[in-house]
């Protein structure tokens, strides 16, 4: 018994120990593939510019800015395989109201006596004066995306695994779509769908009609957002907002909810945390769902509804109103406490 465990661990050791030396060789600077420096432009057609799409498998950021040209045209530069810079000049076709990118990096990723490490990619779309942008599209299998002052009639933002940034985003509808990774946004003015399978997802800075966030795994935190319905779906995971003006439906399988600057109807499901409200104004009813957790609200001293609470174990606590409207903030918990605060 003790002479096949001293065995186990000598042959672990050894492996370690080949793995460090691999590794080592790996990492060394001579055996790393920053691969070879490049910058390619690639002209549009006059007018209107319908798509630019973006795929592939290397990490991406994209800006988009006004020609100083009076020409629209898109330029990409940073560090790829020669293969890569190759399929390149051969795939993308200038001199049209579209532009499709794929970097897609067909060489194996990794062997035991080089790295690749090429680094982000960088694409600028340059739109003329009087040109509109379409549609901003990108497709990512398994890296990391950012975008930044991107206006276009259409934003639709996807990656498989890693990271997506987005900032200073105008459109009339933004999709958001991630596998697995986190989501960052800032500065969004469009109607906005986010859908993450594993990660955390932020809205910081939202203005348009429709807010919503669905996430099977991940925190979800929103701040000053300024909608006419948010929807916030979460599997497990907290999910905090802050100025959240507009009607709210959140529905969370298990995690915290805390939401603060609530100002319309809001629709509460929660199947275990604990859920605190913070409203400025209740315009409208008010219901609360929650299997097991406390539920705490803050009500502003001008509220004059109902009060419909109901525990079935736990304490209720709550303010005596004088009623002089059809309001209603409604309350039910399977167990756990209840308290309703002016």
């Amino acid at each position: 018994m003790f002479k096949n465990k001293w065995k186990l661990l000598i042959i672990g050791a050894a492996l370690l120990l080949v793995g460090g030396i691999g590794f080592g060789l790996t990492f060394n600077n001579d055996n790393v593939d920053r691969g070879d420096a490049y910058h390619r432009e690639w002209q549009l057609a006059d007018g209107d510019i319908s798509l630019i799409k973006l795929m592939g498998d290397q990490d991406i950021r994209v800006n988009v800015t006004e020609s100083t040209t009076g020409k629209s045209y898109v330029t990409m530069n940073g560090h790829l395989s020669q293969e890569a810079i190759n399929r390149l000049d051969k795939s993308v076709k200038a001199n049209q109201d579209n532009l499709t990118i794929d970097i897609e990096n067909e060489q194996e990723w990794f062997s035991f006596l080089e790295f690749q490490i090429y680094g982000e990619q960088t694409v600028t779309i340059h739109v003329a004066k009087d040109a509109k942008l379409g549609e901003l599209a990108t497709n990512l299998s398994s890296s990391d995306l950012s975008a930044h002052d991107v206006t276009a009639k259409m934003i639709s933002l996807k990656a498989g695994s890693g990271e997506i940034e987005a900032s200073n985003l105008t459109a009339d509808t933004t999709v958001v779509t991630n596998s697995s990774g986190n989501i960052d946004l800032k500065n969004v003015t469009s109607d906005l769908e986010v859908t993450n399978g594993s990660g955390d997802n932020e809205i910081q800075g939202m203005n348009g009609d429709k807010l919503s966030v669905a996430s099977n795994s991940g925190d979800i935190e929103v701040k000053s957002v300024t909608v006419k319905t948010t929807t916030l779906t979460n599997g497990s995971g907290s999910i905090d907002g802050e100025q959240v003006s507009g009607a709210v439906k959140v529905d969370n399988n298990s995690g915290d909810i805390d939401l603060s600057g609530l100002n319309d109807a809001a629709i509460v499901n929660s199947g275990s945390g604990e859920v605190d409200l913070d409203f400025s104004d209740v315009k409208k009813d008010v219901t609360v769902d929650a299997d097991s957790g406390d539920v705490n609200i803050e009500i502003p001293t001008s509220f004059a509804g109902f009060l419909d609470l109901r525990s079935n174990s736990g304490d209720i606590k709550s303010p005596n109103i004088k009623t002089s409207s059809k309001t209603v903030v409604k309350v039910r918990t399977g167990s756990g406490n209840i308290k309703i605060e002016q």
